[in-house]
């Protein structure tokens, strides 16, 4: 039997305060029955654990740049990014690559949270597996 607890503990970080029982289960269960189909990579199968980072909000100078800052403070690689101004709203996706990351999904949460404050724009971070499930056709 697979040992799921790994899975488990990621899911409640990246969920963070709103994690429950429940949605941990919900999610965690999703990923379990998905497990057999396979998945497109979002990059290189060999980049290790990645995330989904997206910001938005009123654009003004220096969004970009104080955001992926951050990502590169904790130690993160961008792997991709797509943004957009749609008029006057700034918005950001990312897949970083965790495997430097230094600490936790929820402390990178928090340090991109008190950026997106500074900055007027929202901030997520999301594990891949976390986002594949809960985004999946």
């Amino acid at each position: 039997m697979k040992d799921i607890r790994p899975l488990v503990t990621r899911v409640a970080r990246a969920l963070g305060p709103d994690a429950t029982p429940e949605k941990v289960e919900a999610v965690v269960a999703a990923v379990l029955e998905d497990d057999a189909l396979p998945r497109p990579a979002l990059s290189s199968p060999d980049s290790g654990e990645r995330a989904i980072v997206t910001a938005y909000g009123v654009d003004h100078p220096g969004v970009l740049r104080d955001v992926t800052a951050g990502v590169s403070e904790a130690g993160c690689n961008i792997l991709d990014v797509s943004q957009k101004i749609l008029q006057g709203y700034f918005t950001l996706i990312m897949i970083i690559d965790l495997a430097g990351l230094r600490g936790s999904i929820a402390d990178l949460q928090k340090q991109l949270n008190a950026i997106g404050e500074a900055l007027g724009v929202r901030v997520m971070v999301q594990h891949e597996e976390l986002f594949d499930a809960m985004h999946r056709p």
